[in-house]
């Protein structure tokens, strides 16, 4: 994986020459993500990193599969919207506009049904660190078909705090395409 993490950043730094400066950072943030990513129960993950103004752009998008078990008992749990909105907390708006916030709400995904949807800015740890980050961060919560014990998760977060609300609309965009795909739809596709 690490020489595909160099041979992809190498062939975007041809691309962008821009982006040279940034070499080193990007593959080494690409191994951390690729990394947690494994120990996360991530089956898709995304990354974009743009120049603009000047300065880098970098947005991140990652669907897991979860299991819905009790962290208590160990038991699993009903994956139901009900139970995720009750799980689910809103945070009011602090005084400035960077300060940490959440929406709770539902939302439908045409492809995928009704789930449930967090959006804000959230101060986010850093795993194996005492360290966090703030970032724009949207998580959709989609419970498999047939009320399985499952729960796909859609994070999608920037750095960008300043550009909170239109990166929003740009993760909801993106997480609108979810859709879940059975092995007879594989076998059917061109």
């Amino acid at each position: 994986m690490n020489r595909s993490i160099h041979e992809a950043v190498a062939a975007r730094v041809r691309e962008k020459p821009e982006l040279a400066g940034y070499q080193a950072d990007l593959v080494r943030t690409l191994k951390k993500v690729a990394r947690e990513a494994r120990n996360n129960n991530v089956v898709y993950s995304g990354s974009m990193c743009e120049i603009v103004d000047d300065e880098p752009m970098v947005a991140g998008l990652t669907v897991s599969v979860n299991e819905a078990v009790n962290a208590t008992t160990g038991e699993t749990t009903p994956t139901g919207l009900d139970t995720l909105m009750g799980v689910l907390t809103p945070i009011a708006p602090g005084r400035r506009p960077t300060d940490p916030w959440r929406r709770v709400r539902e939302v439908d995904l045409p492809g995928a049904g009704k789930a449930v949807r967090t959006e804000g800015i959230e101060d986010i740890e850093v795993p194996d660190d005492n360290r966090s980050h703030r970032a724009v961060m949207m998580q959709t919560f989609v419970p498999f078909p047939n009320g399985g014990p499952k729960v796909a998760v859609i994070s999608a977060s920037t750095p960008q705090l300043g550009l909170a609300e239109p990166m929003l609309e740009l993760f909801a965009l993106i997480t609108g395409t979810f859709r879940f795909v059975s092995r007879a739809d594989l076998d059917t596709e061109d």
